[in-house]
């Protein structure tokens, strides 16, 4: 407000108006569900700033909300296109073709509540080449609305109530079952509508170990019955399994001994010079790094992957180091020593494994060791976007704060125009 002695006082607005809402108080609410708070941190930071006792009244606050959610999807959907459009190019260019529609994308969920009850889902595909979003979707089994007229389902006024309700396209509910089952319908749907909205097919999907998706979507056949989608693997979670077994066969594998008159089951396989957490962290490593340093061939994968077995089988009476990369460079001491010409004088520097330890293993190596499997890791795929994507929703929505379908969809839409160099996010304020 400027005062002056001989006119009266005129008010100067802080900020520009949107519609009937001033933008500063639209902004402000964003970057406050951004840093993952909402009304009640509004209301906190603003009276520890003696700003004003109550920022919004709800229902304002509610209002501010849905006009932001409108606006951020309107420009995540601009960039998801440009983003396909990015993906087809470097799809072309990457393969020498002139065009195509055909592109690869890896695909994932993450849940707001960890467990089987979660509410909420969002599931996202994200182009192999570009690494950029392509498509979210955000599934939910509840609606606020639904809940409060749940008391009077029998009654006319509820039946008009919900006509509405559907009609307007007010129900914030999209899934009936089980949360598990959020990810595996949602990646359909983003199948299904993609030529619709891109003029682009997923014909490779790359999915981590649950088949229960890339099932889902093959048995569907969203662009039909000649188009075939192949699976590729996620290299970290097929890594994941040599771990994962390696710990189940020690868990598993017990004997019945008898201490102080009492019967107790003792891990046979574990303990010193055996199979230790550390020693199966190391094989897991190595059994990752075997199929990413040759992941242009099967043959290679399979070589690496058995040379890790051998090299802990090897003794200085019986050296099993043939499937060893060679050279003085490489990560075996027996084939540098053999390089250097000092083998004579070479000694292995651990215990060997014992021959039941060797057996007890070796078929988890035939398993993780297979055809089919390696043939899906050719390229060495990764799903690293995802998990990163993932990561940064539940950072502007947290877990722990409770949430609606709608704020969770900002997160979802927000963290996918992260990834674009082409950040229209400025723009959504000024969208009547």
């Amino acid at each position: 407000m400027l005062e002056c002695e001989n006119c009266n006082p005129r008010y100067i607005l802080s900020s520009e108006r949107i519609g009937q809402a001033y933008a500063i108080n639209r902004r402000f609410i964003f970057i406050m569900r951004i840093l993952g708070l909402g009304l009640v941190g509004c209301d906190k930071f603003c009276g520890l700033m003696d700003i004003a006792s109550s920022f919004l009244h709800k229902s304002s606050y509610d209002f501010y909300v849905t006009k932001i959610h409108e606006c951020v999807k309107i420009v995540a959907e601009k960039l998801f296109s440009l983003a396909a459009e990015e993906e087809k190019k470097q799809t072309c260019k990457e393969n020498d073709l002139t065009d195509t529609t055909d592109v690869t994308v890896s695909g994932d969920g993450t849940w707001k509540r960890r467990g089987f009850a979660s509410l909420y889902g969002v599931s996202t595909l994200i182009g192999y080449y570009s690494g950029k979003v392509l498509d979210v979707f955000v599934k939910s089994s509840y609606c606020k609305s639904c809940e409060s007229w749940k008391k009077k389902l029998t009654t006319e006024e509820y039946y008009e109530w919900h006509t509405k309700h559907v009609e307007n396209n007010e129900c914030s509910a999209n899934h009936q079952g089980a949360a598990g089952n959020m990810e595996a319908s949602s990646i359909l749907e983003m199948f299904l509508r993609s030529l619709k909205k891109y003029g682009l097919r997923y014909t490779s999907y790359i999915g981590d170990g649950d088949s229960k998706t890339f099932t889902k979507v093959v048995n569907s056949k969203p662009y039909g019955e000649d188009v075939v989608i192949t699976k590729k693997e996620c290299v970290g979670h097929v890594q994941k399994r040599m771990g994962t077994r390696l710990r189940e066969l020690v868990k598993k594998t017990v004997q019945e001994i008898i201490v102080n008159g009492k019967k107790i089951m003792k891990k046979i396989l574990s303990g010193k010079g055996k199979l230790t957490a550390k020693l199966i962290d190391k094989l897991t490593v190595y059994y990752g790094l075997a199929i990413r340093r040759h992941s242009n061939s099967v043959e290679d994968m399979r070589n690496a992957i058995w040379a890790t077995y051998y090299h802990y089988a090897s003794t200085d009476e019986n050296p099993q180091h043939e499937k060893c990369p060679g050279g003085a460079n490489s990560w075996c001491a027996w084939q540098r020593a053999s390089a250097t010409n000092s083998l004579s004088s070479f000694k292995h520097d651990y215990a060997p494994l014992s021959s039941d330890i060797l057996s007890s293993i070796k078929p988890i190596y035939e398993n993780l060791s297979k055809e089919t499997l390696l043939e899906r890791c050719l390229g060495g795929f990764t799903q690293n976007n995802n998990e990163s994507m993932n990561q940064l929703i539940w950072k502007i929505t947290p877990k722990i704060v409770p949430a609606g379908a709608k704020t969770v969809e900002i997160a979802a839409y927000v963290a996918s125009s992260h990834s674009m160099k082409e950040s229209l996010l400025s723009l959504c304020f000024f969208m009547r």
